[in-house]
């Protein structure tokens, strides 16, 4: 028996998979793919998968992970070649790794996020946005709707400007400790904004551990 990291890609039409379809369609996808799946024991046996960090509907990813356990040691390639010649458009298995990390060690994500602005200077507009004291937002608790700032939360790695588009890197608190959503960003973005803008596109590039390095 061993376990073993899928890092795999889902973008295109699959970024509208929802996590528990995803969940559905990769246990289909390990049955077919005929790899020597470990099934927990009882009277309802389940194959045992299990993804560290849920990715919101509607958003990119390349570097999203499936954690499987295996009943024989297989080569990496051989893993890779069987899942991708099952999964469906859109979902694509990159590399194999060993898991040296829990769900646990996850603090933060990194996103690749382009932002269509025709009737302003984008980077302008949000230099003013992050500049703000405060960027409060609603966020809904179990005992209502409560006002949060998730300024502090934003950190920007990269920013530039390609013709009418805005080109961010952001990195966002993400894990069992309390995530931020990059569309809550975007939202709070677009509010300021009270213009016509368009979020492009949206995808996550990096999952962190507490060190700030890749959790893989």
């Amino acid at each position: 028996m061993k376990d073993y990291r899928i890092v795999f890609e889902k973008k295109g039409i699959s970024r509208y998979i929802s996590h528990l379809d995803l969940n559905r369609c990769m246990i289909r996808a390990v049955r077919r793919s005929g790899l020597p799946a470990w099934y927990t024991e009882g009277f309802h046996p389940h194959l045992y998968l299990m993804f560290p960090l849920a990715l919101s509907l509607g958003l990119e990813s390349v570097c999203e992970i499936m954690d499987l356990r295996l009943t024989e040691e297989l080569p990496s390639k051989e893993i890779l070649d069987k899942l991708n010649s099952v999964l469906p458009s859109g979902l694509h298995a990159l590399e194999v790794r060993e898991p040296k990390m829990s769900a646990m060690d996850i603090t933060g994500a990194e996103y690749q996020v382009r932002i269509f602005c025709p009737d302003a200077d984008a980077l302008s507009l949000w230099n003013d946005f992050i500049s703000q004291p405060e960027i409060l937002i609603q966020k809904k608790t179990k005992k209502g709707m409560k006002e949060i700032n998730i300024k502090s939360m934003i950190t920007i790695r990269n920013i530039n400007r390609q013709e009418e588009d805005l080109l961010l890197t952001l990195c966002l608190p993400a894990g069992t400790d309390g995530s931020l959503n990059v569309t809550v960003v975007t939202d709070a973005f677009q509010n300021y904004a009270d213009k016509p803008i368009l979020v492009k596109s949206a995808c996550r590039t990096k999952i962190f551990s507490g060190n700030q390095q890749d959790f893989f």
